[in-house]
């Protein structure tokens, strides 16, 4: 096609060696959408601006295995975008790109299996990311730098599992590293219930550390080359049990090393008394010492037969609130952390037993020397032996004072604890949070943003030790600078919603501010918020789809409002989010199939980047990028909106929507604009503090400058004053010693002003 003389419209176009462009023509340069193809076959189809591929556009190689499809700007992948290193599609990577250089966030599956998802920078991985290695069971969420592990993070080695057992057995290590070697401080979670804390050289457990054993002894000391440096205490107090002689001569340092293994083996447990068995030893200590000495033997002994009489029924419920808000493990076992322990004595009533969660946490953080900041931390986790302890310290702090006059009687507190709260109550999920699976896993995706809202407006405690806390005032405070109490939200709902599950806060008349509040409830509180703030108008408003959409489609929003999300939430389970389609109406759950993924640091051809680059070589002749590469979803008539939303899906659906209005458009947003104020506020008391001190430092200066010209003044007075006395000196005594001049005197006194004007004009 021609016009005036020049190439405009579809055409073909063919170079001299051998570059052939099919599509649309503007004023003789390529341009929309068109097809270029290359001599040696490698084709190009997408959008065209001058010449170039920009737009979205798909590219394939002839001579390597390599596809790409995705942005392009200026010839170069850029924006988002996946490509395909072989024929198979086992190896890709799909997220996004700076000028043909994997940088931002992205997915690398490579030929093995293993996966990675996090950032990149430099096509390397960079920043915070997930890699998982099928081949080796092993998985590490954290930090990288230039494609290692550097900085903090989780690293989880997972071991296969006894036949028909639902023990856990993995190896996790929390903690620092540098260059992809344990280094620093940090945590390891041995597979048999053992627990390192302390530091780490290359992946060796090397200088101070507290090791503790799986039956619960502990041993704190000094580490070298990955093993106990010495036992300065434990040799003293085995030296009897192992009848070995008191005084040890040089003659017998050879035997040191023996002593030393069995000491280990003490304290491995091999030669424990427990009822329990040495893989279960509870640590009594603390509770035992509230007891008269005598006591002791029989108050252990009696609350070890309590336990073990109720055991099978404690680990069953260990389990199941282990196992609330996730969707899968690789071994089949969950450790229970601080939120799901407080979901359990929130169901088991505990809490109306006169005694907060926030003042259970500061008991057992007293006895088990807890960190400060971590007293009430929803990711601490707990393994079953410290769930255990914490039961028999929580039985003994609530029933104590009732059978103080018995013996013995900690097995009777225990007893009652589980005969009145435990085995009526556990098991019978309570709360807004963990009640339905598909919706605490999407929930679970606030959890981090709220958790950092949450501390930030924490006050620390008047007791010690003086932790952060959240009272019902402060909460009510935060919501009131959010502008969120409003009509829907007023404070008398406020106080309902808390009060819900909380006998003494309301009584109906009355209410109580100075409640403190955990994460748990200040989060199940905001997800009922969420019901409350959020109409049914606002979800039509934020529903209502524009037939022009960029996708072309009459569901398009739905898009927008999933990619709002991915960009509005830091937390990369965001990322997982995906679209499926279901009956009448679009639905969209966590992806399970995201999270299964693993990632190897050394496999996959990364070579082929290499390969892939031949082609921006050649002319560099990419439609708008659309939601659709990104979700899969099936259009949907327009009366989806209007039927009525009885389908459970439906009512997920709508759910979902509701809870993305609350948080993202709503919460975080009045956040977001709080914590900008301040630092506006900041800024402007640093501004005016600077202005005032500027201003401060010119009323200096010019109060120096008029103190000058004072003393100038005052010395030419002195000067008059001068000339005055060698004309008249008759005068001076008059002048100098009497109070009041004579009527005469004062004549001449005007005429010697007079002479000193005249000696000033002149």
């Amino acid at each position: 096609m021609f016009s005036e003389g020049l190439m405009h419209g579809q055409g073909t176009y063919l170079w001299a060696d051998g570059l052939k462009y099919e599509g649309d023509f503007v004023k003789n340069i390529p341009m929309n959408h068109g097809m270029y193809t290359w001599p040696d076959g490698s084709t190009y189809e997408g959008e065209v601006v001058k010449g170039m591929r920009n737009g979205f556009g798909v590219f394939k190689c002839s001579t390597q295995p390599v596809s790409y499809i995705g942005d392009w700007c200026q010839g170069k992948r850029h924006g988002k975008g996946s490509i395909y290193y072989n024929h198979e599609g086992t190896s890709w990577y799909e997220g996004d790109w700076v000028h043909n250089i994997k940088k931002g966030w992205g997915i690398r599956c490579y030929k093995s299996g293993n996966i990675y998802e996090g950032q990149w920078e430099d096509n390397m991985r960079h920043g915070e990311g997930r890699m998982r290695w099928l081949s080796t069971s092993e998985e590490y969420t954290g930090q990288w730098e230039w494609g290692v592990q550097n900085g903090f993070g989780t690293h989880t080695w997972f071991l296969k599992r006894i036949p028909y057992s639902q023990y856990p057995l993995r190896n996790e290590y929390v903690g620092e590293f540098v260059n992809g070697c344990r280094h620093g401080h940090g945590k390891f979670y041995y597979a048999s219930g053992a627990l390192y804390d302390g530091e780490w050289i290359s992946n060796k457990k090397h200088g101070m550390g507290r090791l503790t054993f799986k039956n619960g002894r502990v041993y704190e000391g000094p580490f070298s080359n990955d093993h106990i440096a010495k036992f300065p205490d434990l040799e003293v107090e085995f030296i009897s049990y192992l009848d070995l002689p008191s005084e040890i001569s040089e003659t017998n340092k050879p035997c040191r090393s023996s002593i030393s293994a069995e000491i280990v083996r003490k304290l491995d447990g091999s030669e424990s008394h427990s009822v329990l068995g040495s893989s279960l030893e509870l640590d009594l200590n603390l509770l035992l010492d509230m007891y008269p000495k005598k006591d002791q033997p029989e108050e252990k002994k009696q609350v070890e037969y309590a336990v073990l009489r109720n055991i099978t029924e404690l680990r069953r419920i260990y389990s199941f609130y282990s196992s609330l808000g996730c969707d899968h493990s690789l071994d089949n076992t969950f450790l229970m952390t601080k939120l799901h322990f407080w979901r359990f004595l929130k169901d088991c009533k505990f809490h109306h037993h006169n005694i907060t969660l926030a003042d259970m946490d500061r008991i057992l953080s007293t006895n088990n020397h807890i960190p400060v900041e971590e007293i009430h931390s929803p990711f601490t986790t707990i393994l079953l032996r410290t769930f255990l302890n914490y039961l028999l310290q929580l039985a003994y702090h609530i029933h104590h004072k009732e059978y103080q006059n018995r013996s013995p009687s900690l097995f009777l507190c225990f007893t009652k604890l589980m005969t009145e709260n435990i085995h009526p109550n556990a098991c019978r999920v309570k709360g807004n949070l963990f009640r339905e699976q598909q919706r605490t896993l999407y929930s679970m995706n606030y959890i981090d943003k709220c958790w950092e809202i949450y501390v930030a407006y924490c006050r620390p405690n008047a007791a010690p030790p003086h932790e952060l806390t959240m009272k019902m005032r402060h909460f009510l405070w935060m919501l009131k600078d959010f502008k969120m109490i409003n009509k829907e939200l007023t404070a008398t709902k406020f106080v309902e919603v808390i009060a819900e599950d909380n006998p003494f806060i309301h009584d109906g008349i009355d209410s109580s501010f100075e409640l403190e509040l955990v994460f748990l409830e200040f989060f199940e509180a905001l997800l009922s918020f969420a019901l409350i703030c959020v109409t049914d108008q606002m979800t039509k408003s934020y529903l209502n789809v524009p037939n022009d959409d960029l996708s072309g489609n009459k569901h398009g929003s739905i898009y927008t409002l999933v990619n709002q999300i991915r960009k509005s939430l830091s937390d990369e389970r965001m990322s997982k989010i995906n679209l499926k389609s279901s009956g009448k109406g679009l639905t969209f759950f966590p992806s399970q199939n995201a999270q299964n993924v693993t990632f190897d640091a050394n496999s996959g051809p990364e070579t082929n980047v290499e390969a892939v680059s031949k082609f921006e070589v050649k002319d560099d002749r990419g439609s708008q990028h659309t939601d659709e590469e990104e979700y899969t979803c099936i259009k949907e008539g327009p009366e989806k909106y209007e039927k009525p939303k009885e389908d459970p899906k439906e009512k997920l659906n709508t759910w979902v929507h509701n809870m993305y209005i609350f948080f993202v458009n709503t919460f975080f947003h009045a956040y977001k604009h709080e914590e900008t104020l301040k630092e506006k506020i900041k800024e402007n008391r640093l501004h005016y503090a600077a202005m005032a001190q500027q201003k401060k430092a010119e009323n200096d200066e010019l109060e120096a400058r008029l103190s000058i010209l004072r003393e100038e003044e005052a010395k030419r007075q002195d000067y008059d004053v001068h000339i005055t006395v060698i004309k008249d000196p008759a005068d001076v005594p008059s002048s100098l010693f009497t109070p009041s001049p004579p009527k005469e005197d004062t004549a001449m006194s005007q005429s010697s002003k007079s002479i000193t004007s005249k000696k000033k004009k002149k």
